[in-house]
């Protein structure tokens, strides 16, 4: 009989366990750890232990409501994380979500997926924070309100996909950067890191600080936009390949002067209906190394009076469309001087443009039917570029 009642107790205390400590379980939620997710308590205390416990046990943490918390923080070098927002909402008030993985050997492998994140903090910095040695994908996430919705330190190999940022006026959806030391040389790099069918509303959409390599960004659409995509030049970048992308900006559809082996292919830049600052550029790529711009459009043009194409270096630019007569030049062009460099290509462009293309310098130059409108935009003519030009 004693045996009998042992087993009894013994199986509701199990029942009475928070689904992590089961054996077997792959999800757990936070609101088996206290969290009411009810839109007004402060869930912080709760939440933070259902991190803690599902990074310790490689489980996947879950929750359903709006989950109100100050700041969250998965512990330093975890093995791994997993969250499965199921379309519900974390409010911050102070922070954001950080994970952090200070260490040289195994990397911390994440995935964060399904997640709508807000702050009710008009000083909040950062809504998701990936920093060292970490990994992994994201996947569906909203960020509104956030001044950085997705900070990328010193980290690799993140997949950042299908995903929605409501940024401030000064602020970035996604910014990705490396370390350098006093000497502004490079100690730490963020390398080969996607983002993919990403919409961005207001602020820059990427931003890319120094010592980035490989980044990769394809189907961003960015609207009513400070900056499309902003890359910082710096030692030790190099590699930015942009595709199947539309981007307003008001100071740039892409800013990437002196970045080494950038590829711009099938995209669009356009003024925001907001207007564009007096020196806008749809692609601003001046001092290139083995650069392309590449089958792309710029939209709107009327309303710039600046050259739409600012292209310096060797970079080949072919191929692409100027649509909208303006007052300034279509493309301002500064090749290297010294001969000895390759020349930059400029090939099979149309430009309805009044002001044609402007050569900045006497360097290196080649290329063959380049067609441009005339005052009138009626009379069209074709331009050819030699190297003695």
């Amino acid at each position: 009989m004693k045996n009998r009642c042992l087993v009894f107790l013994v199986f509701l205390l199990f029942l009475a366990l928070p689904a992590v400590s089961r054996a077997g379980s792959d999800t757990v939620s936070a609101l088996d750890y206290g969290a009411r997710c009810d839109g007004k308590t402060d869930d912080t205390a709760a939440f933070q232990r259902a991190v803690d416990d599902s990074a310790m046990h490689g489980t996947q943490l879950t929750f359903r409501g709006v989950c109100h918390v100050a700041a969250l923080a998965v512990p330093d070098g975890a093995a791994s994380f997993s969250l499965d927002g199921r379309g519900n909402t974390l409010v911050f008030s102070k922070g954001g979500l950080s994970l952090r993985n200070s260490g040289s050997g195994k990397a911390t492998l994440y995935e964060i997926r399904n997640l709508r994140i807000e702050t009710v903090s008009k000083s909040a910095a950062v809504a998701l924070r990936l920093e060292g040695n970490v990994k992994g994908g994201i996947d569906a996430l909203t960020v509104e309100g956030f001044g950085t919705g997705i900070a990328i330190r010193n980290a690799s190999d993140a997949r950042i996909a299908r995903s929605f940022f409501r940024s401030p006026a000064g602020g970035r959806a996604i910014s990705i950067a490396g370390t350098l030391d006093s000497a502004r040389k490079p100690v730490a790099f963020a390398s080969n890191n996607d983002v993919t069918d990403v919409t961005v509303l207001h602020g820059t959409g990427v931003f890319l600080g120094p010592a980035v390599q490989g980044t990769k960004i394809r189907n961003l659409r960015v609207l009513e936009a400070q900056y499309g995509v902003f890359a910082e030049s710096g030692p030790g970048d190099e590699d930015l390949s942009i595709s199947e992308s539309y981007l307003e900006g008001r100071k740039a559809g892409i800013f990437a002067d002196g970045l080494p082996f950038l590829r711009i292919v099938d995209s669009s830049a356009d003024l925001p209906g907001s207007g564009a600052d007096a020196h806008w550029a749809a692609f601003h790529l001046a001092g290139m190394f083995g650069g392309i711009l590449s089958g792309s459009n710029v939209w709107g043009a009327s309303a710039a009076h600046s050259p739409v194409i600012v292209a310096g270096g060797n970079i080949a630019i072919t191929g692409n469309q100027i649509t909208g007569l303006t007052g300034g030049p279509c493309m301002a062009l500064s090749p290297h001087t010294d001969r000895s460099r390759p020349p930059m290509l400029v090939a099979d462009n149309t430009c309805w443009a009044a002001g044609g293309y402007r050569l900045m310098n006497e360097g290196g130059i080649l290329g063959a039917h380049n067609l441009w409108s005339g005052t009138d935009n009626h009379s069209w003519k074709s331009v050819d570029f030699s190297p003695a030009d």
